[in-house]
């Protein structure tokens, strides 16, 4: 849907990068917080099985990272719309952005509890590397809005 006026667009974006900026800084509070803190529920984590855990997590990862995908580009404007107003394409764009970046979120979430759970750091890069790239590959664009 084409629209003469684009100010709503501009403002959309701007919002939904400013939150995405936001989302963007998170990976490295965790990057700071896992190696000054790595390991400080070790007791916790001896109890528990980590390996379990890491497999488990690795599996929510690996299947959240294209759920992400299938959400994102799923068209704004349905087939039974005939009338969409811009303000609605707004709201739908900024609550699909932000619910792709809490999905991101939880993978690099995933990483953080095994780190603080005693596990080495490998499986923290892992997840928050795979965090990182979901969140720079589905940035809010301008030609999603078009």
């Amino acid at each position: 849907m084409q629209t003469n006026n684009k100010d709503w667009q501009q403002q959309t974006l701007k919002t939904t990068r400013l939150i995405w900026v936001f989302v963007l800084t998170t990976p490295l509070l965790a990057f700071i917080v896992c190696h000054y803190s790595h390991a400080a529920f070790s007791d916790l984590g001896a109890t528990l099985p980590v390996i379990g855990l890491r497999t488990i997590f690795y599996c929510i990862a690996i299947v959240l990272f294209p759920l992400i995908r299938l959400y994102r580009y799923r068209p704004l404007i349905r087939g039974t719309d005939t009338n969409v107003e811009p303000q609605q394409l707004s709201q739908r764009f900024t609550y699909r952005v932000i619910v792709c970046l809490i999905a991101a979120q939880l993978i690099l979430g995933l990483g953080l509890l095994l780190c603080l759970l005693g596990d080495d750091l490998a499986s923290f890069y892992l997840l928050t590397s795979l965090s990182l790239l979901s969140i720079i590959m589905y940035r809010p664009q301008v030609i999603e809005l078009n």
